[in-house]
């Protein structure tokens, strides 16, 4: 029946074979040839259709002409729109997380209204709550990380696009990108018993000697304050400013940077003077991104932000985040009706900030995209972008001019001339000399050239700075964590059960096997919706609706776990009055959902569209097309992507606090409460008990490596397997 299809299809696919070939020698029009010349993990699916058709059309007395009947357009039209459904799961989920928020939070709103987000007092006793100082906390940490982070990040990202080779980008950046693997526990727990503690001997009593008459670093110091959250935050967010500025720096056109060499320009002027200004909006959409991180991070910052609910001008005293919060003061919420909808508003507010920052981050991300792929005018969004950008650099001016000032002042009352020798004045008199200098050797052709030259090279040895830096980070902290770790690792440790406080030994045997029982049931919710939403997007995403599917499976991802937890808890706890493991389990399944769907919708595109061709002009319909070729030949880097899910939720902890609880007993119902490594690494590192300090050491080295052998196999795994050979 299919045999005139297939001959039509064959011969008109040998002109793509000669294409995708080598292009020598003469190029039967063959099944073989088609067969010879795809993917080999779509090719016996194809096979099988061929032999199939061939022998059914064999079989006919007179072949028919191909005919799509309305019985296959139907299983078409239903395959498409139920794979529709499961991405339009996410755009449901982003709306069912705000309506439950909202109307769970209503009892706060009704009594404080606006003045909740104003008022500084939060007195759990006398039922006074006010959002206001964690409000503070929440983003004077985050923008402290960027201003650490960005500037690292972006150098980092420069240096990997622009200078390094790339065998040696390939390994730094995937360097890089492990940071953003680490479990947000375990930077708590190294942030809390090594950062802190080095920070306050040395650091802090710097600062307040050198620039204490600044309210911002006014003494006397505390050991875990909002300069170490900025500290861990920047270096939890670093990872994610330079992995996507660097793929925004990619997308600048080689035609721009071939045209600033022509000038004459070197590399570093046409990095300073064209890549990065042509990069701009990206740039800021990763650095929006990773306030959206900051923002929204919940274990590292309860363990070393000092957990203070005041508005303190210094960066050494104590403070409070919307995170921390929730994750501290839940549990003595379950029975007080009021404060439980405080921290539910909490959540909500916390949730639209995130919002609208992922929000916007994707549009000028997106933005960025569009004007690298055009060649017309832009949009108003483009011509804004200078005017803000010129505002914002004459703020900053001003601001740093005045705190230059102010310093000087107060150095030179206090120590006479020697507080010229300060280290802010020292920085002033260098930038002083480096202009005189460019100014002066402007009118000199070959000092000049000797200028640039090593202005030049002067910066390419900084962004290599930055590289190690961020290089550097990653080695200590798993050299800590792990020397640390192994002297506690023994046998009773992985079959043991919990002892009680106080008593050495013992292990986490219920916790490595209630990690287990989590992951299983989040697999169970996330990867087939997931799935669905990724075939979608690749077969039939190429409208409205799968573009705001796409947006909404970004923005999503950006949502803070403690606040997918809170949400869990008001979805799938507070209705059954109890903790479960079925409620975890579907938290973090939710948490998978959006990495699935984009990692499945880009493995999926690889596929080469000659396969779909072939099979399409053999008669197959295109849902078995579909199922049948196009999946089989993506497996790998599908598998991939759920691996890379997997390995996220696996060092999860915000979202179990509100949902599985955790226990000492060993347990594997879906309907109790139930224990994650991720919850005791977290009791043990707060604990005053030096055996479960110890412990806490332990399981965050068998944490890590579990995470880091997912995302090494992932890694391994992603590849362009899907080309034409």
């Amino acid at each position: 029946m299919f045999a005139a299809a297939a001959g039509r299809s064959l011969r008109t696919l040998s002109t793509c074979i000669l294409r995708h070939g080598n292009g020598t020698g003469p190029v039967p029009c063959s099944a073989t040839l088609l067969f010879d010349n795809i993917d080999q993990a779509g090719r016996w699916s194809l096979k099988r259709l061929y032999k199939m058709e061939t022998a059914h059309s064999n079989s006919a007395a007179v072949p028919a002409p191909l005919k799509l009947n309305s019985a296959a357009g139907r299983t078409d039209a239903a395959f498409k729109y139920f794979t529709m459904a499961g991405g339009l799961v996410v755009v449901i989920l982003i709306a069912w997380i705000g309506l439950r928020l909202f109307q769970r939070s209503e009892l706060t709103r009704t009594r404080y209204g606006f003045k909740f987000l104003t008022t500084s007092t939060w007195d759990v006793p006398h039922q006074v709550y006010g959002a206001l100082p964690f409000i503070f906390g929440t983003f004077v940490s985050a923008g402290l990380a960027l201003v650490l982070s960005v500037p690292l990040g972006v150098g980092a990202a420069v240096f990997l696009t622009e200078y390094a080779p790339a065998k040696l980008a390939a390994v730094l950046s995937f360097l890089i990108e492990l940071l953003a693997a680490v479990p947000s526990v375990i930077f708590g727990l190294w942030g809390f018993l090594v950062l802190c503690p080095w920070l306050n001997l040395h650091v802090s009593p710097w600062l307040v000697e050198k620039f204490g008459s600044i309210p911002l670093f006014a003494g006397p110091p505390i050991m875990t304050n909002m300069l170490a959250a900025g500290v861990v935050l920047a270096i939890m967010t670093l990872p994610f400013v330079a992995s996507v500025s660097r793929e925004v720096i990619k997308l600048v056109p080689p035609s721009l940077k071939e045209g600033s060499l022509a000038l004459g320009a070197n590399k570093w002027e046409t990095i300073r003077s064209v890549v990065l200004p042509a990069s701009r909006s990206g740039i800021i959409g990763a650095v929006m991104l990773g306030l959206g991180r900051a923002v929204g991070e919940t274990m590292a910052v309860v363990m070393v932000i000092g957990n203070d609910p005041k508005i303190n001008a210094s960066l050494l005293q104590p403070a409070y985040s919307m995170p921390a919060l929730l994750a501290n003061q839940f549990n003595e919420s379950y029975n007080d009706d009021l404060q439980l909808s405080a921290l539910l508003e909490i959540a909500l507010i916390l949730f639209i900030i995130t919002l609208v920052i992922n929000a916007a981050a994707r549009l000028l991300i997106l933005l960025m995209a569009g004007r690298a792929g055009s060649s017309g005018k832009v949009g108003w969004a483009a011509n804004l972008a200078p005017a803000v950008g010129r505002s914002a650099k004459l703020l900053t001016t001003a601001a740093i001019v005045c705190a230059l000032v102010y310093q000087v002042i107060h150095d030179i009352s206090r120590t006479g001339a020697r507080g010229l020798l300060g280290p802010i004045e020292v920085i002033a008199f260098v930038y002083a000399a480096y202009a005189s200098v460019t100014y002066w050797s402007r009118g000199r052709p070959l000092m000049w050239r000797a200028w640039r030259s090593l202005n030049g090279g002067a910066a390419a040895s900084a962004l290599a700075i930055c590289t190690l830096v961020a290089c550097a980070v990653l080695f200590f902290l798993l050299s800590y964590v792990s020397v640390q770790g192994a002297r506690a690792l023994n046998i009773p440790f992985f079959t043991q059960l919990p002892h009680p406080p106080g008593d050495p030994g013992g292990g986490i045997m219920n916790s490595i096997v209630g990690t287990l029982v989590l992951i299983g049931i989040a697999s169970c919710v996330g990867i087939p919706i997931g799935l669905l939403g990724g075939i979608f997007l690749s077969e039939f995403g190429k409208s409205r609706i799968g573009t705001a599917i796409r947006f909404a499976a970004d923005v999503l991802n950006g949502i803070p776990s403690v606040v997918i937890g809170m949400f869990a808890y008001a979805a799938f706890v507070l209705p059954f009055g109890h903790f479960s493991a079925a409620a975890g389990g579907i938290a973090l399944g939710i948490m998978m959902i959006p990495t699935i769907i984009r990692t499945t919708e880009e493995v999926l595109r690889l596929v080469p569209g000659s396969i779909r061709e072939a099979s399409l002009g053999l008669g197959a319909t295109r849902t078995r097309t579909i199922l049948a070729i196009v999946i089989p030949a993506a497996r790998g880097g599908v598998v991939t992507g759920i691996m890379l899910a997997i390995a996220r939720i696996a060092g999860e902890t915000a979202p179990l606090l509100f949902t599985a609880f955790g226990t000492d007993a060993f347990s594997t119902s879906f309907s109790q409460p139930i224990s994650s490594m991720t919850l005791k690494i977290y009791q043990y590192a707060i604990s005053p008990y030096d055996d479960w300090i110890a412990k806490a050491w332990a399981g965050a080295l068998t944490l890590l490596f579990l995470v880091f052998v997912f995302s090494l196999l992932a890694r391994l795994a992603t590849r362009n397997r899907f080309a034409m050979r």
